[in-house]
């Protein structure tokens, strides 16, 4: 146990996890039994889209598609409420290991499948390119994302002669504080600095502005630790203010771990 008592936990070290979906509220749980202060703030929660028309036309019918590109694990669960199983002719592509078995988990192992091997830093757009780049350019690839996201990878489909169709599966709600999370934030920014888990880019933007209307929360939370899982996240938060970074992986474990050590300090 890291802590002696409820108590204790109240008035300990915040751990703030932000990673959308029910991954964290599984590295929520496995915290809090061990008596940690769990702050449950996902960055986004997620929903569909409103009009759905579009894209279950489009996923209705996918014989002129050769290749899906998932980027994230919102975006697996999402379009799994479309579809049951992929037809055989098309590869499903997605950024990073921890999204792969997302999918295995949602359509099998048998689903044709190219991602970037290794953890959270040697993934991304840029990683999963080479892999697509030997792989063979698909004829038509489609892009199955939130209302937003970079267009980095399309334009690189685009640049080797892929029609490209990007369609929106799923909405970002972005995190608003509601009262008792207001009121606690309010107590906690004269006691110690929170350990922050952040997992995208977006995520930091959106805490920055959830905290702002607490006097000096920004500056408490920026003066705690962050555990990131990418370079890319690394250098929005410093430019955020943050100075102390660790990057980790999407996995349990190793998350458990970067945070414990902060807190047994």
């Amino acid at each position: 146990m890291i802590l002696s008592n409820a108590h204790d936990a109240a008035q300990s070290r915040p751990v703030i996890l932000m990673r959308p979906g029910e991954a964290n509220n599984r590295l929520a749980e496995q915290l809090e039994a061990l008596s940690a202060n769990v702050w449950r703030w996902p960055a986004f929660r997620i929903e569909l889209p409103q009009e759905t028309d579009l894209i279950t036309e489009r996923l209705s019918n996918l014989d002129d598609v050769e290749m899906v590109v998932l980027p994230s694990p919102a975006a697996v669960t999402a379009v799994a409420h479309w579809v049951r199983e992929w037809p055989e002719h098309i590869t499903l592509a997605t950024v990073g290991e921890g999204t792969a078995r997302v999918i295995r988990a949602a359509w099998g192992d048998k689903v044709k499948l190219i991602y970037p091997e290794g953890d959270a830093e040697h993934s991304g757009s840029e990683a999963l390119w080479p892999i697509v780049q030997a792989h063979g350019a698909p004829s038509r690839v489609l892009f199955l994302r939130g209302q937003t996201g970079r267009e980095w990878l399309p334009e690189q489909f685009r640049s080797i002669g892929s029609d490209v169709v990007v369609l929106c599966a799923y909405v970002r709600m972005p995190l608003e504080l509601d009262a008792q999370e207001f009121r606690r934030l309010q107590l906690a920014v004269a006691g110690p600095s929170p350990v922050v888990y952040i997992t995208s880019t977006d995520a930091v933007d959106v805490l920055m502005h959830a905290v702002r209307p607490v006097a000096g929360a920004r500056d408490w939370v920026t003066s705690g630790v962050a555990v990131a899982i990418h370079p890319r996240i690394e250098k929005r938060l410093r430019e955020a203010g943050f100075s102390q970074i660790e990057l980790t992986s999407t996995d349990d474990e190793t998350v458990k771990t970067h945070i414990l050590k902060h807190l047994a300090h």
